[in-house]
């Protein structure tokens, strides 16, 4: 692998992400607050338990001890801000509210996973799950998280293997990513909401070894195409009848785009949960101002010119790069 080569796909991890910062040997750790993956109620899968997750099941029945947080802040409709359709929202909750009434069945969450040195500023994650995640109580069903639980029935090194040889794509992440995700299943699970995960097989890992030089590539198309297979396993099990979004998937923004560029295409389950759902799929980009660089790899993204040209750094700013594809910038943090 060439450095130029190597340098443009950690540009590509940077922004869009990729759950091996939540997977192999993260997915058992547990974080400082005690969070584990029980706590999650997403379990560590032997044989058997990876049988039951990649199958689904029968609906949960309803819990009556679920009690949806009561959203105290008023709704406004947004003011108009610039090009690609932006709105200006004095408040987050707001910016989701017009995406929700899309309907879309499914929801794709993406978000650019924080980078060390900005542990100061909330990241994404923790802002869906206190923010925008309430807004979803008692409508969504399920919650597909972009986590690789280990296996450790392979009976070989392979996974190990694969842990190291992502390990130069996530060592600028923040340490904190390891466990949010975590902590975003636990809450989810606490408003009614299922949270499951991607089980790898044997062979999926024995596939990204094989792929050598191109074994990061490899593992984005596997979770691209993982998670879009069980988000379609979990929108099954409901009636398509009901309100949405029943499912969100929630993961790196590579994965969620509708119409992904040549060069991404590999890696999105955009496409088809578009065909799934016959159209009601909506992308949503979560954007922490902090983290926008005038890069490449940003300045690659839809919004981004519209994004610079906008000034409003204390309100949530909802941009609408296509018929089905959002980003909802959130407002400046307050200095610490």
């Amino acid at each position: 692998m060439n450095i130029s080569r190597f340098a443009m796909r950690l540009m590509i991890l940077v922004i869009c992400g990729t759950p091996t910062t939540m997977a192999c040997g993260c997915a058992t750790s547990t974080s400082d607050a005690g969070i584990s993956l029980a706590a999650a109620a997403i379990p560590t899968p032997n044989v058997t338990q990876s049988a039951t997750l990649e199958t689904g099941g029968a609906p949960s029945k309803p819990n009556p001890a679920v009690k949806c947080p009561k959203t105290a802040v008023a709704i406004d409709p947004g003011v108009p801000c610039g090009d690609l359709h932006c709105l200006a929202f004095a408040n987050e909750r707001s910016a989701f509210a017009q995406v929700l009434a899309r309907h879309p069945l499914v929801l794709g969450v993406g978000e650019s996973h924080a980078q060390k040195g900005s542990e100061l500023v909330r990241s994404a994650t923790r802002r869906f799950a206190d923010l925008l995640l309430p807004e979803l109580c008692g409508q969504s069903k399920s919650i597909v998280l972009e986590i690789w639980l280990p296996r450790n029935d392979c009976g070989d090194k392979r996974v190990e293997q694969v842990d190291r040889a992502q390990s130069p794509a996530t060592a600028t992440q923040a340490k904190s990513n390891k466990n949010e995700y975590v902590i975003l299943g636990q809450i989810a699970k606490q408003m009614g909401i299922e949270p499951s995960a991607l089980v790898p097989t044997c062979d999926e890992y024995q596939s990204i070894l094989d792929a050598g030089p191109d074994s990061i590539e490899r593992m984005l198309a596997l979770i691209g195409k993982r998670t879009g297979d069980r988000v379609v396993e979990e929108l099954r099990r409901f009636p398509l009848q009901m309100s949405g979004p029943v499912v969100i998937a929630y993961g790196g923004a590579l994965h969620n785009d509708v119409e992904p560029t040549p060069d991404h295409k590999d890696y999105s389950f955009g496409p088809s949960l578009m065909s799934e759902t016959k159209g009601k799929y909506i992308e949503l980009d979560l954007v922490v101002r902090e983290y926008v660089k005038d890069t490449r790899a940003w300045q690659r993204q839809p919004w981004y010119r519209a994004f610079k040209k906008n000034h409003d750094t204390l309100k949530t700013i909802l941009f609408q790069s296509g018929p089905n594809s959002f980003a909802l910038v959130f407002p400046a943090s307050a200095t610490p």
